[in-house]
């Protein structure tokens, strides 16, 4: 009765560490193909606001502060440049509509997360703070606006998942703050976005 009592958890334990050592592998954590130093994700989209159309080009840096199987959570780093690539309609009376050119640079820091298995649905979202620079020129004779603020911008991404990479469609808002209304550009800052990323983190 002993023995078959100690052959019965022998076997049991040879169970338990072989299910254990399954789902250790089964669970292995995500390793970015590139060091921490380089870039880890891209975005390039455009905004509409009052008329502007905005392209913009985003660079990440991420680095995961939290890490499981399929969630991340990641401390973001990012630089964005964007400049006007169609013009609002002039409109007499309304000198911030005669604009000549506009572009519109920022450097952010925040938090995101990140969802993914290899060969399936990635989607993620972030929220990210920081200056804004922006210049506008008017044909109308309006002195030209240039100007510093800050910006917090939201996004989603929604896409695939690879086995190195992510791509997809994003998504979002930005709103300025510490602008002054008296400024002519100020109406064209930020806005509603929408375009395309690859993210390797």
């Amino acid at each position: 009765m002993h023995r078959k009592l100690f052959v019965l958890l022998v076997f049991t334990l040879g169970l338990v560490s072989t299910a254990q050592a399954q789902s250790s592998r089964s669970r292995r954590e995500h390793v970015s193909p590139t060091p921490a130093w380089l870039p880890r994700g891209v975005v390039l989209g455009a905004s509409l606001r009052e008329e502007l159309l905005t392209s913009r080009l985003k660079v990440q840096w991420q680095w995961a502060f939290f890490q499981d199987r399929k969630d991340a959570f990641v401390f973001l780093v990012e630089g964005g440049l964007g400049w006007g690539t169609a013009m609002p309609n002039p409109v007499a009376g309304k000198p911030e509509t005669f604009l000549g050119s506009y572009y519109e640079h920022t450097a952010q820091v925040g938090v995101g997360y990140r969802n993914h298995l290899p060969d399936s649905l990635h989607w993620g979202f972030q929220v990210t703070g920081g200056p804004v620079f922006y210049g506008a020129h008017f044909d109308g004779g309006a002195p030209p606006d240039k100007h510093t603020a800050g910006i917090i911008e939201g996004r989603i991404q929604v896409g695939y998942q690879f086995e190195q990479f992510a791509t997809g469609v994003t998504v979002g808002y930005g709103e300025p703050f510490g602008l002054k209304r008296r400024y002519l550009g100020r109406g064209f800052v930020g806005g509603p976005m929408v375009g395309l990323f690859v993210d390797w983190r």
